[in-house]
């Protein structure tokens, strides 16, 4: 084959080609998770204010020292951990961006469920 022939086999893309449906897509779903990540941020930790009312040898979990810290640290790190996964996932095209974004409303879920149960108890 010299220079003048063209390739009878064009050679793979590298990738799927992402339109600017999925790009936008990606966006306005991450600055959800963005924002659903802030509430839990701020809001979840105030359940420990449900301790108020323990008075000495009440057996609730949100009696005790653990369950209070449970309830005020738990949603913060979820909450931090959430936003990094949604910043990793509206960054990448590749399988690992979507897991991310899948992961990460997950994330916020456990959180809000393990401190209303604590607090609920």
């Amino acid at each position: 084959m010299n220079n003048h022939q063209a390739p009878a086999v064009l050679p793979p893309l590298d990738g799927p080609r992402h339109g600017v449906g999925a790009v936008l897509g990606r966006l306005v779903l991450g600055l959800l998770l963005l924002a659903g990540a802030g509430l839990t941020a701020v809001i979840v930790p105030l359940f420990v204010m449900a301790s108020d009312n323990c008075f000495e040898g009440d057996a609730r979990p949100i009696c005790s020292t653990g369950g209070q810290q449970t309830v005020a640290f738990l949603p913060v790190a979820a909450a931090v951990t959430a936003a990094v996964l949604t910043i990793v996932g509206m960054g990448s095209r590749r399988t690992a961006g979507v897991v991310c974004l899948l992961a990460a409303p997950c994330v916020l879920a456990l959180a809000w469920l393990v401190s209303l149960g604590i607090a609920g108890a």
